[in-house]
């Protein structure tokens, strides 16, 4: 079993991991959408870059921090486990960015405002890729973990125990 702490750094690495590849990603998204912008230089992008991940560290920090009990809870991520938290884990950005929304929309509806208007969703695709990503990297960290702390030092030498290597299901099996 992977210790309590490396759990911890291991979500967190995986959120900073996952945050600079959204904003490279985004970074070029922009780029390619914005014809008239073409002449953007190299130190455009890297400021548009910069400028995404230190407002979605700064924002994330909430998502992360919400997620460390799930961090914790997540010990076995073994064969049909692993993708169950991987769905579990892509989906926790959207609900939070979808809970904030209803918030705002509720207070000001309560508040007295006439004008309502539409929630702002444009934030929920770029934190299903920041969740996904961030929960990609943390199982795949821990099952490294695990498979070094059992004396496994490759991924593909795991095969439990009465079954063939070629017996293609065998992922799925538990011992």
């Amino acid at each position: 079993m992977v210790p309590w702490w490396k759990r911890l750094v291991f979500g967190l690495v995986g959120w900073v991991i996952a945050t600079c590849v959204a904003g490279v990603l985004a970074s070029i998204w922009v780029f390619i959408h914005f014809p008239a912008k073409r002449a953007v230089s190299v130190s455009d992008l890297f400021e548009f870059w910069l400028l995404f991940l230190i407002s979605a560290l700064a924002m994330g920090v909430f998502g992360w921090l919400m997620g460390i009990p799930f961090v914790l809870l997540v010990r076995n991520s073994r064969g049909w486990r692993f993708w169950i938290y991987l769905a579990l884990g892509t989906g926790i950005g959207p609900c939070l960015i979808f809970g904030f929304s209803l918030f705002a929309l509720v207070a000001r509806a309560s508040s007295g405002s006439l004008t309502t208007g539409p929630a702002d969703y444009s934030a929920v695709p770029i934190s299903a890729v920041i969740s996904s990503f961030t929960t990609l990297i943390y199982l795949l960290l821990l099952q490294r973990a695990r498979l070094a702390r059992n004396g496994d030092r490759q991924c593909g030498s795991y095969i439990p125990q009465g079954l063939k290597p070629d017996d293609f299901w065998w992922f799925w099996r538990h011992d």
